[in-house]
Formats: C-alpha cells, structure tokens, sequence
C-alpha cells in the first residue's frame, strides 16, 4: 500500500488523537490508587518531582501543566488539603512561594505510576511481543513529537 499524503496523513493523527486521549482517561483507575486522586493531581506531582527537592514556584508548575497561575493555585490548594504538597517560602525571594510534594504525595504518585503500569501490562498481555516492541517505539515518537508541539505553540504565543 503505497503511503498517504502528508496532508492526509496529519488529518488522521489530528481525527485519532481525541479519542485516544479520551480513551486513556484514567480517572477512575487512579481511585483505586488514592480516593480522589485526579490525573491533574498525578501530572503535578510528577512536575514536581521533576523539579527536585527545592520544589517549583507556581508559575513553572503553571507552565509545566500548560495552565494558568489561578488554576494551578486552585489544583495546589487541593492537594495541599490532601497533605500532598506543601507550600514553602523561597529561600531569596519573599514574593515566591515554592510547592514541594509531600512524602505521602511522592508516595501516591509511585503508586500511581506502580497501578497504571500493572494495569498497562494486562492490557499489552495479549499483544505479540514484536507488536508490543513497535508500539512503545512509537508511542516514544508520539512523546518526543508532543514536546515540538509545544514548542511551537509557545513560539507563537510568544510572537503574537
């Protein structure tokens, strides 16, 4: 079968990626891992346990969830009430207010990421090993074509 058009190839990415994403809703998966746990919850906790020990002030974690300041605020309140994060004060900066996971936040998103692979697994078990192979090698592609996205979608936004 000889291969589509850029063009028609772009449109079928753009037509599937909705559903996928849709489909990997994992909301209700994480409750089994924590009560109330939200993927929101587990994206933050990962950017800040990316950022390190010294945590993130909330504008890098509000650009790291590509979200406003006022909606992370919110999203760190919550978690904060859950005893996942706290807020600390910057060591050389009064007006920054840093966010640092918790030990039972860091906990939470272990287990998380520990469910989601098991739950992963199950559902690759029946898929031929070559099969499993190709698709992880692209879903790496799909990752690093993701960070380009929002590259450019900073680029503009910057330029605009």
């Amino acid at each position: 079968m000889p291969a589509r058009p850029l063009a028609e190839q772009a449109g079928r990415i753009v037509d599937l990626l909705p559903i996928i994403i849709k489909n990997l809703r994992i909301g209700g998966l994480l409750d089994n891992v924590r009560p109330g746990l939200s993927l929101s919850h587990v994206l933050a906790l990962l950017a800040l346990e990316r950022a390190g020990a010294e945590g993130a002030p909330m504008r890098e974690l509000a650009d790291e969830l590509g979200v406003t300041v006022p909606t992370t605020t919110g999203l760190v309140d919550r978690l904060a009430r859950e005893g996942l994060v706290e807020r600390r004060p910057h060591p050389t900066d009064r007006r920054i207010v840093l966010v640092v996971p918790t030990a039972e936040g860091s906990d939470a998103v272990r287990r998380a990421g520990a469910y989601l692979a098991e739950v992963m697994g199950a559902v690759l078990s029946d898929v031929e090993e070559g099969e499993r192979e190709s698709l992880v090698r692209a879903v790496e592609r799909v990752h690093d074509l993701s960070g380009r996205i929002q590259n450019e979608q900073r680029r503009i936004a910057s330029s605009a």
